[in-house]
């Protein structure tokens, strides 16, 4: 009878487990969707341009979220914060985006995926 010496490994009993990002990241699937960031405006939070956002239609946005907007046509990936009483859109750079009667939040930003070493 052989012999086994040193430890098991770490993995042993999940090399056939698969990790499911939609049961990890989604909550709400039929009002959830992915969202590719398309500029690096939002970099001083954190988020680099190609980052994928998943955005939750359902989840009602409050101040220190990060959101999804429509803003002139454009969508943005903004912070919604509170100044004074009046609730702004920011990138973290003191870039205020001014609420106009067309801008609309989409949803609320759950989890970002960021590629490393492209």
């Amino acid at each position: 009878m052989a012999k086994t010496t040193g430890f098991a490994s770490p993995a042993q009993g999940y090399e056939n487990t698969t990790i499911d990002l939609n049961g990890l990241l989604v909550k709400n699937p039929p009002a959830t969707f992915f969202f590719r960031l398309e500029s690096g405006d939002m970099k001083k939070l954190g988020l680099a341009k190609g980052a994928l956002l998943v955005v939750d239609r359902s989840k009602n946005p409050t101040p220190d979220d990060l959101v999804l907007i429509v803003h002139e046509n454009r969508f943005l990936c903004r912070l919604m914060s509170k100044d004074n009483n009046n609730i702004i859109f920011t990138n973290g750079k003191n870039n205020i985006v001014p609420i106009t009667d067309d801008t609309v939040i989409i949803g609320v930003v759950t989890a970002a995926i960021q590629e490393f070493n492209k």
